[in-house]
Order: structure tokens, then C-alpha cells, then sequence
């Protein structure tokens, strides 16, 4: 095994670890808010972490929902964390209610993997181009939302 299959091996197994590591409420890593994360996804591909911020709206396209960081979706400074629907539906059951009415205006806690994509903002969808990009924070399991 050469040392570039060690490294994204190693990559990868840490990112496992940081999403696995804390599915409860103690959480001993530094919590990013969007403006930390928009500055780390400047410089890295895919940030790891713990991160923080008030929902100020939420929108959904194509099964997915987006939980914003700002007003809009358009907004430069919008950090937005992406869940699928079936998360969205674990997060009902597990908060007990509709959990996209819930978040709004509330400060959450979470933990997963973001990273600078191309987003088609008319279409709502991700598309592999350089031209818009926009930070999302992708969360894998209802278990790694919290309210704070």
C-alpha cells in the first residue's frame, strides 16, 4: 500500500470517527459557526466537525432540506446544513413534531462533514461546476442534530 492510499485512508477513517465519535450531547471539539466554516471550506476540501448557528430558514428540494444559516438561500454569507428527507422524518420522531417548523429561529448543534459545492440556485439542485458555490454542511443521521 503506498502512502497516498495510507493518507485518504487515514482521511477518511477521521471523518468517520468525528461524525461517530459524538452522537451524544458531549461534544469535546471546537464548534464551528458559519462564518468559522466558511473560512475553513475556503482552504479545505471536506471539513470534519461539530457546528453551530440559528436556523433563519429552511427550504426543500428534491428530498432534501435545507436548514440556512441567513434569510435567504442566495445569501453569500448562508451556511446551509443538508439532510435527506428520511433524516428530516428521524428528526420528527425524535424531537416529537415537525421538526423543519421546530429549528426555525432556534439555535441547533451539529455534527458532520462540510464542504463548498456548485449549486444551481434556480434549480435547487448540486451540480459539479465551479461557477456559484455554496457552503453545505452534510448531516448522515437524525442523532447528530441538537438543540442548544
Amino acid at each position: 500500500m503506498n502512502a497516498r492510499k495510507i493518507l485518504c485512508s487515514l482521511a477518511l477513517f477521521a471523518t468517520l470517527i468525528s461524525q461517530a465519535a459524538c452522537s451524544g450531547n458531549w461534544v469535546l471539539e471546537k464548534r464551528l459557526t458559519p462564518a468559522d466554516t466558511l473560512q475553513a471550506t475556503s482552504k479545505r476540501t471536506v471539513v470534519p466537525g461539530t457546528f453551530v448557528m440559528t436556523v433563519k430558514s429552511v427550504n426543500v428540494f428534491n428530498k432534501m432540506v435545507f436548514l440556512n444559516s441567513e434569510d435567504t438561500y442566495l445569501d453569500r454569507a448562508n451556511v446551509a446544513v443538508q439532510i435527506t428527507s428520511s433524516v428530516a422524518y428521524n428528526a420528527d420522531i425524535r424531537f416529537g413534531g415537525d421538526f423543519r417548523n421546530m429549528v426555525l429561529n432556534r439555535k441547533i448543534l451539529v455534527i458532520g462533514s462540510a464542504m463548498k459545492v456548485g449549486a444551481d440556485l434556480e434549480q435547487g439542485i448540486i451540480v459539479n461546476t465551479k461557477g456559484d458555490e455554496r457552503t453545505y454542511i452534510f448531516v448522515s443521521r437524525a442523532s447528530n442534530i441538537f438543540f442548544e
